[in-house]
């Protein structure tokens, strides 16, 4: 499929954006499902493979009638994200001898088997997303004592949620590898709070292990005005009225009426 395609850095065989992500799979289901869903934690679209049997539900590349992905770099690249079940893939190769390997590797053995024309390995997931890089040239030299050629087919089984798979001829940096290749999640977003003066210099005074109770000043009431009266105010400019009496002479004496004395 990619023999007369330039090999130079990264061919990708898988990205989960697009409008047809699967174009050179084939998909085989059966008890289980192959969706393509937006995964929580990364916020994006992944594609995400689950069945009751590993070895029913999978999918492969590249689809019929190309016999092989001819992809000649050494490196294997998968992102994906542990969901806590079996899960396995596998990886055909042609070396030197021109002969078929099958590397397999599963989160459910426990040991290294090989045999003449299969490798079988445990794989070792951390919780969430992983990053699997794979040496295939290095696996075929230690195993078999050959040289590796070229990728013939990739088989990726059920459970599992994958982002992206690529090749490349070397392992690269985070900040070499291409934008959509990367495993990105979100960065969490930063809220800025405004520090009091006292706690930057240390002067902040000691805050009490219980709330105090403070006493909260009474509202002052309002100012009562003056009461009206009803009696007319005399007019400053206007002298008061004074009542007459009659002038006593001198010689004339006050006769006083005489009291009947009783017995």
């Amino acid at each position: 499929m990619f023999r007369h395609s330039f090999q130079h850095k990264f061919v990708t065989v898988y990205s989960s954006i697009g409008s047809k992500p699967l174009a050179i799979w084939d998909v085989r289901t059966k008890n289980g499902h192959v969706r393509r869903l937006t995964d929580e934690d990364l916020n994006s679209l992944v594609l995400e493979v689950m069945g009751v049997n590993v070895a029913t539900t999978y999918i492969t590349a590249p689809c019929a009638p190309c016999p092989s992905l001819s992809i000649k770099l050494p490196f294997l690249v998968m992102l994906l994200k542990n969901l806590k079940k079996y899960f396995s893939f596998e990886v055909q190769i042609l070396d030197d001898r021109k002969s078929l390997r099958r590397l397999r590797f599963s989160n459910y053995q426990s040991e290294t088997r090989v045999d003449c024309f299969s490798i079988t390995m445990p794989l070792s997931l951390v919780p969430n997303w992983n990053q699997v890089q794979l040496n295939l040239a290095d696996f075929t030299r230690r195993a078999y004592g050959t040289n590796y050629v070229e990728a013939v087919r990739l088989q990726l089984h059920a459970n599992v949620r994958v982002k992206t798979i690529y090749f490349s001829d070397r392992l690269y940096t985070q900040d070499d590898t291409p934008a959509d290749l990367r495993l990105v999640r979100p960065i969490p977003r930063l809220i800025k709070m405004r520090v009091p003066a006292g706690m930057a210099t240390g002067r902040l005074g000691k805050v009490p292990d219980e709330p105090v109770e403070s006493v909260r000043p009474t509202t002052p009431e309002a100012e009562e005005a003056p009461a009206t009266s009803s009696e007319p105010v005399e007019d400053p400019t206007t002298p008061p009225e004074t009542e007459e009496t009659p002038a006593m002479l001198p010689d004339e004496e006050v006769q006083e009426e005489p009291v009947e004395a009783t017995e």
